[in-house]
């Protein structure tokens, strides 16, 4: 496989440009003892991207920092987030309890004590 060296170079500004962005309001209680720099010499030379998780991040953040509230309901299945969706919902988040309570198999309702049913870890 052969690797575009101007293609890593990109990458890599873009990255320091990033990390530069620490400077930023979402950013601002957050300290860090190493910089941009530091961060650029030790990353890989392939970026990862996640596109979908990266777009429902901003999203999320931007309806934060714009609304006052936002109404919002737990879920369970993708089906419910549909539905929840074309009911106007702006942010749907998964419910811990109702995992914890109808993802366990032992029939009972352990409400927000794990997200796993107890015989799913190493005995």
């Amino acid at each position: 496989m052969l690797i575009d060296k101007n293609l890593v170079k990109k990458n890599k500004e873009d990255e320091l440009c990033e990390t530069k962005n620490w400077q930023s309001n979402r950013w601002k209680n957050i300290s860090r003892d190493y910089t941009a720099e530091d961060v650029k010499k030790l990353s890989g030379s392939l970026r990862i991207e996640h596109t979908i998780a990266d777009k429902g991040a901003k999203k999320l953040w931007n309806l934060l920092n714009s609304e006052d509230y936002i109404n919002t309901l737990g879920t369970y299945t993708g089906n419910m987030a549909v539905q929840q969706a074309k009911a106007g919902l702006k942010a749907i988040y998964v419910s811990g309890w109702q995992v914890a309570a109808d993802a366990n198999l032992s029939g009972n309702i352990y409400p927000d004590q794990s997200l796993y049913p107890v015989n799913s870890v190493p005995k």
